[in-house]
């Protein structure tokens, strides 16, 4: 052996064996928290949105000892998080008789509490393979106020401890909810759609609504039924739908009687809504609409723009609709 052989053995590290893993004292084995940190660590690799994974807490004061449950915690990975932040015209919120997070009780937001229960408890006991955390807020014709709700569902929604939410302008055609806001965007849905380079994390942006993101329509496209028809718009709706459970997607959908793409896109939801204006959504009209979808993801009914505040109606066969 030479000499320089025998100095680089000298100054190579020893190589120490790996320490067994050995659990904390005192912890019980939680076997399902490993399977779902496994599953969690393969999926998160490649999000493109926060990821969200389960970690056991420890209720302080509650329940018999040693008692855990399943809460949720942040990832600490920035890089596939949205850099971008916007912020919402509060003051052109309250023009438009929107809520906002600093309201106090009002009207409005107490009806869209009522209505935003529905979609809860949905999404607590999911349909089998069903899609409940993607929202559909969509009407019959245009000037009913879908993109009102819409807005004011995702930031009632957005108020919840256990959800983060993602508002989605699917109105590609006349897209109204970043003006609505107030905020200025650029790229949007139609760029990720017709650009495979773009990601969901290149045109996502966050707000200053705690929990509340925004994913604009987009670059105006003439093929805009076509895109939202495609099959990258199943996938990316099914991303949006896995990726985070906890996460709720809600669709400002063009109209059903002006729009094809809105029973296309209908029929990926897991949950729908159909907003009908007071003193002009006729019967004929609301059943024609209804007749383009399946019923069985339709949730509800929201009476819009009525002498008092709106009126939430379940879904039974038109039943609540007068």
């Amino acid at each position: 052996m030479s000499i320089i052989e025998r100095v680089a053995d000298l100054l190579a590290p020893i190589k120490q064996p790996d320490p067994e893993p050995t659990a904390p004292v005192g912890e019980p084995a939680i076997p399902e928290l490993d399977v779902i940190e496994r599953a969690l660590s393969e999926t998160q690799q490649d999000s493109e949105f926060p990821a969200r994974r389960e970690v056991a807490v420890r209720p302080e004061g509650t329940g018999p000892a040693g008692a855990l449950k399943l809460g949720v915690a942040r990832s600490p990975s920035v890089a596939s998080m949205p850099t971008r932040t916007v912020r919402i015209d509060r003051e052109r919120l309250h023009r438009q008789s929107m809520i906002t997070p600093e309201d106090k009780r009002t009207a409005v937001a107490e009806n869209f509490r009522h209505i935003k229960r529905r979609i809860l408890v949905n999404l607590s006991d999911p349909k089998p393979g069903g899609r409940a955390n993607l929202v559909m807020v969509t009407s019959t014709q245009p000037g009913e106020g879908k993109s009102f709700c819409a807005i004011n569902l995702a930031i009632s929604m957005a108020l919840e401890m256990d959800h983060t939410v993602l508002l989605v302008d699917g109105d590609v055609a006349r897209p109204s909810i970043a003006r609505a806001l107030g905020v200025e965007v650029g790229k949007g849905l139609m760029d990720v759609l017709n650009d495979r380079h773009i990601k969901l994390a290149d045109v996502v942006c966050n707000t200053d609504i705690e929990k509340l993101m925004l994913l604009p329509a987009g670059t105006p496209d003439s093929h805009a039924t076509e895109a939202l028809s495609s099959g990258a718009m199943s996938m990316l709706v099914r991303e949006l739908s896995e990726r985070d459970r906890d996460r709720v997607v809600i669709f400002d959908s063009p109209p059903l009687m002006a729009a094809s793409e809105a029973a296309v896109l209908a029929s990926q939801m897991g949950q729908v809504i159909v907003v009908v204006e007071a003193g002009k959504t006729t019967e004929a009209a609301l059943k024609n609409a209804l007749g383009r979808i399946e019923s069985s993801n339709i949730v509800g009914l929201v009476l819009n723009k009525g002498e008092r505040p709106s009126l939430w109606y379940s879904y039974e066969g038109y039943g609540g609709y007068g």
